[in-house]
């Protein structure tokens, strides 16, 4: 919200709109998860006890020294810099702000992407795989400590309600790193210990406006937060929409760049980037579904009906190009539009 603030200061429109549209949809999502999810389970007495908690103190408290000290290495090598080299410094960055993205660069910009994809895995194979190992774990302890962790053992109640902790363990220390760096970015950039990140960002991301990383990670950890807890449906819808959102989008943006001839209006974006992206958002959706339909079974035909209304979510957010990062739009609308869907038709 500060960095939103300073971005409307400044008067960087587009900036703003981006930054308020994560800040909303963040504090949204958290109010949401405390008010209906952990308020409501505290009145029913169903309280799951994870080691999730302890390991995200543990985390905090091992990333945030050691970042503190990359920061510190910045402003000694920063501190013992030649004022000719800063200046040369200076000057290839403000090359770098007025020159579009290379190719390479967006290319590598969109494959991170796929590292989001990994908690399909965390939902339905692997999360199974160490909730059994920590239930191996347990084993060896007495029943005083053992019996604390109840809830490994409660397998047959909820299957996936293990992997629901797990993926959102996971997402929310991937936010607290990514955001904590971008933070460092926007404020402190002279300080920033990852600056070669900088290179797979676009001109107008360089200021005062939010990352990409931060839109992907606010949007999965958003919906995932809201929409988990009602299983499988809600894994199921998440990995559905994400799964179609990230290779839209990368379709899209390597197809208009390479191929793309016909410009939409009077943007960036090509018809051809925008029919590669529809393609692929169907076909993605479809084998996903074939993919998980062992965890929520029902009427292949009724399955079938969301990738295409998530196609046509998708086509209609990238033909409108709105300021807000598609890594935000894409995930928290479709997944939020099927989620509602599904509790209506299934």
């Amino acid at each position: 919200m500060y960095i939103t603030f300073l971005s409307y200061k400044e008067k960087e429109k587009e900036a703003f709109i981006n930054n308020i549209a994560i800040s909303v949809v963040f504090l949204v999502a958290l109010t949401t998860n405390v008010i209906f999810i952990h308020i409501g389970w505290a009145f029913h007495g169903d309280f799951l006890v994870f080691p999730f908690d302890i390991l995200m103190i543990l985390f905090i408290c091992i990333f945030l020294p050691l970042f503190g000290l990359l920061i510190l290495r910045e402003k000694r090598i920063i501190k013992n810099m030649s004022k000719k080299k800063e200046k040369e410094r200076d000057s290839v960055s403000n090359e770098k702000e007025i020159k579009k993205l290379p190719l390479k660069f967006d290319i590598y910009r969109k494959l991170t992407h796929l590292v989001v994809l990994s908690i399909i895995f965390f939902y339905f194979t692997l999360g199974f795989l160490i909730q059994n190992l920590f239930i191996y774990l347990l084993s060896f302890y007495p029943p005083e400590i053992s019996n604390a962790f109840f809830s490994f053992f409660l397998i047959d109640g909820n299957l996936m309600i293990f992997t629901q902790y797990l993926v959102t363990f996971l997402v929310g220390i991937s936010v607290i790193g990514l955001l904590s760096a971008d933070i460092v970015r926007i404020l402190k950039p002279e300080f920033y210990p990852l600056k070669p990140v900088n290179k797979i960002l676009r001109p107008k991301e360089l200021k005062l406006r939010l990352g990409p990383q931060i839109s992907m990670a606010i949007g999965c950890f958003s919906i995932i937060i809201i929409f988990g807890w009602l299983q499988p449906l809600g894994p199921f819808i998440i990995c559905l929409s994400m799964t179609m959102a990230i290779l839209s989008d990368m379709a899209s943006n390597i197809v208009g760049r390479t191929l793309g001839k016909r410009k939409i209006r009077n943007t960036q974006k090509t018809w051809e980037g925008w029919i590669a992206g529809l393609i692929v958002a169907y076909l993605s959706g479809v084998i996903i579904i074939l993919i998980l339909r062992f965890f929520y079974e029902t009427e292949l035909l009724v399955l079938m009906i969301f990738p295409l209304i998530g196609t046509l979510i998708i086509g209609f957010l990238d033909y409108s190009n709105l300021e807000i990062d598609d890594n935000l739009t894409y995930n928290v609308l479709t997944s939020s539009i099927l989620f509602i869907l599904a509790l209506l038709i299934i």
